[in-house]
């Protein structure tokens, strides 16, 4: 089986397995106690927001740990939406992930606004910047993700970031997609910042906050004093040193290896247009996530696609991994609308998803791009996929 998934999770870095086993071996005390082992742990977990600090640049204070991009996400929903006024909205973009969709269309019942994309999947600067100039007086946050889930078109967050600076908006990004794949440097000017561990190679269950500064009432899970009283519940320092520890490592990757593993996707696509003439690929023609390949092909059902290509060897998806089990478009295609892709409604549902990672090779990402060819005019093929004989 070749993986081409690694937008919904990652395998876990042999850096991060070390991590885990070591503090889980030496530091496996509740940091929150008095006595000498817990004191232990807790250097750890320090030790921890220091390092991720210096790869976000920003100041130790901000960074809350949890459980993930779900958890930071609803923890922020549930905190602005609590000190929101009644004309209190949110402005949210229409691609964001359930896991920010979700929370904050529950904080803010009927006071969401959504900010439309252009036809590559792209949210509009000028558009959040009309919303706030004409709403401002009332927004409480602008939340725009750093760069989709479901196509990898990445998103002018600083751009966003900058606006609601100017305007006095808070800005939150998430950045679970962003993170181990391309720089984090320069994230912290945004307000808020979220990250989960999984989607960079690191193991589930663990994720940070970056809060503002200026915010002293954040409170996320309540009930216990653990992270400087702003989210309750043990610290999992094994999870967290972890994920630091990967992040590390990829971070000193990202320098030397973007090039070439673009080069790799691009080849993918070129391939997947000569041979699917009719696939219309998402973003293709606005800066992307070089791990990332999606495509919509018309008279095909994505479900059905990427049941054909599990058979084929490859594991793939028609979007985002939360929303799986449901029917609906995925978010990114039903934002863009049928009209603007020249397609039918009922092709929206159409699309798959290609997700490599840091070890997948150009002739994995070929092998990949001939499945779909293959799976795409029915289940008629090899049984499986060959590197060396590609269907």
């Amino acid at each position: 089986m070749i993986f081409f998934d690694h937008n919904a999770t990652v395998p876990l870095h042999p850096a991060a397995r070390q991590a885990w086993l070591d503090v889980a071996d030496r530091a496996w005390h509740n940091p929150s106690g008095l006595y000498a082992a817990a004191t232990a742990a807790r250097d750890v977990l320090h030790d921890c927001r220091e390092r991720l600090a210096d790869i976000l640049d920003c100041e130790v204070g901000r960074i809350v740990f949890c459980a993930g991009a779900t958890a930071a996400n609803n923890a922020i929903a549930r905190h602005v939406g609590s000190h929101a006024a009644d004309k209190g909205f949110a402005v949210v973009s229409a691609i964001e992930h359930p896991c920010v969709a979700e929370p904050f269309a529950a904080s803010f019942r009927g006071r969401v606004r959504e900010i439309a994309v252009d036809r590559r999947g792209v949210v509009s600067v000028d558009e959040v910047e009309t919303v706030l100039a004409t709403h401002g007086r009332d927004a409480v946050i602008v939340s725009v993700m750093a760069a989709s889930n479901e196509s990898g078109t990445v998103q002018p967050w600083g751009d966003v970031a900058g606006a609601c600076r100017r305007l006095g908006v808070p800005f939150h990004a998430d950045a679970a997609q962003w993170l181990g794949k391309l720089p984090a440097r320069g994230l912290a000017a945004c307000d808020w910042v979220t990250g989960s561990s999984h989607k960079f190679g690191g193991p589930k269950g663990a994720g940070f906050i970056l809060v503002p500064e200026s915010d002293r009432s954040f409170r996320g899970d309540r009930g216990g004093p653990q992270e400087a009283g702003r989210h309750a519940g043990t610290e999992d320092v094994a999870s967290i040193a972890a994920m630091v520890a990967v992040l590390e490592v990829r971070e000193r990757e990202i320098a030397g290896r973007l090039d070439s593993l673009a080069a790799a996707r691009d080849g993918a696509e070129r391939r997947l247009r000569e041979r699917v003439p009719s696939a219309i690929v998402i973003g293709g023609d606005a800066p992307r996530l070089w791990n990332t390949l999606a495509a919509v092909i018309p008279g095909v059902d994505g479900k059905r696609l990427v049941a054909r290509l599990d058979r084929l060897g490859i594991a793939a998806s028609t979007g985002s991994a939360c929303s799986g089990g449901s029917d609906a478009a995925a978010r990114i295609v039903a934002a863009i609308g049928a009209a603007r892709l020249g397609i039918g409604e009922s092709d929206l549902r159409g699309m798959v998803r290609l997700s490599g990672g840091w070890e997948t090779t150009a002739e994995e990402w070929l092998a990949a791009v001939d499945a779909v060819a293959a799976a795409a005019v029915g289940d008629h093929g090899p049984p499986k996929v060959s590197l060396t004989h590609p269907t």
